[in-house]
């Protein structure tokens, strides 16, 4: 499993409260190019089930449910660095398609979220960097 993930669109999250016998809860908002770093400590809490502890910007950290990770996955809010990647590669294709149909307004759209990915990535490495 990846350790490193992006945030790609601004959302927020239920946090459960691990302590035992009691239910905290509390909503946290995210924003597009938030770093998320999956921490090696796990919680194991009956009823519940597993969570990941999870650190965010370097600023805090907290804890989220396997499922709740794996959904926001799924639904492409959060992605890895070889998911941005693909994602990547996909805007490369169609810029290059783009400038072959000669397709101005495909190309510059295309290229505004080229340029914007690749920011994104960078500042993504730079915080993989970090954990390593």
């Amino acid at each position: 499993m990846d350790k490193t993930f992006m945030i790609l669109e601004t959302f927020q999250q239920e946090v459960t409260c691990c302590c035992p016998g009691q239910k905290h809860q509390h909503k946290i908002e995210f924003h597009e190019g938030d770093i998320w770093v999956i921490t090696n400590e796990r919680k194991y809490v009956d009823c519940l089930g597993w969570h990941y502890l999870v650190e965010n910007n370097n600023e805090f950290e907290f804890y989220i449910h396997v499922e709740d990770l794996d959904i926001l996955h799924s639904n492409g809010n959060i992605c890895s660095a070889w998911d941005i990647d693909l994602k990547l590669n996909h805007l490369h294709f169609k810029v290059n398609e783009a400038l072959d149909q000669n397709d101005r307004e495909g190309f510059i759209s295309n290229a505004n979220k080229l340029r914007l990915l690749k920011e994104m990535k960078s500042k993504m490495m730079e915080a993989y960097a970090q954990t390593i």
